[in-house]
């Protein structure tokens, strides 16, 4: 929603900005039981500067700032390997190559997205998004899978 609002210049952008950036706590909240607060607090704080990086990338290539895309580009990325680091540090099950690979297809997915909506390619944007939702499904069931391993006997 977010990636519309910018790209289509609408009135809900900071209404739907709020709402996405009530993800990064939600996702820490199921994070928070088994790693206790320190942890899952440092996730929220990784998940919202990968959404924070995400807008301003947006918003620099709507404005065919290639530079400052670049440099934004790489942020991103890096804020990744501070995840893939995050997330190993904490599970066995979330090994750091693994994880660094799934999180680096989510960015090359969410581009592809990004890239066709503001081209106006609707018909390649909406069969991006189904790949990132697709993914971001899969990437979901990574997670739950590795603390159900790391935890078996709470479930």
């Amino acid at each position: 929603m977010l990636l519309i609002s910018i790209a289509e210049n609408l009135k809900d952008l900071d209404a739907t900005e709020a709402r996405l950036l009530r993800n990064p706590k939600d996702i820490a909240d199921i994070f928070r039981p088994y790693y206790g607060n320190n942890i899952a607090n440092q996730i929220e704080k990784l998940l919202t500067e990968h959404l924070a990086i995400g807008k301003e990338l947006i918003v620099a290539l709507k404005n065919n700032n290639q530079e400052q895309a670049n440099r934004l580009n790489k942020k991103w990325y890096q804020n990744a390997d501070d995840m893939a680091e995050a997330f190993s540090s904490i599970n066995p099950f979330y090994k750091k190559e693994e994880t660094r690979r799934m999180l680096y297809e989510h960015l090359r997915l969410t581009t592809d997205e990004v890239n066709a909506r503001l081209k106006g390619d609707y018909i390649a944007d909406i069969k991006a998004y189904d790949m990132v939702q697709k993914e971001i499904l899969k990437m979901s069931q990574f997670f739950v899978n590795g603390i159900i391993r790391q935890f078996p006997n709470l479930f």
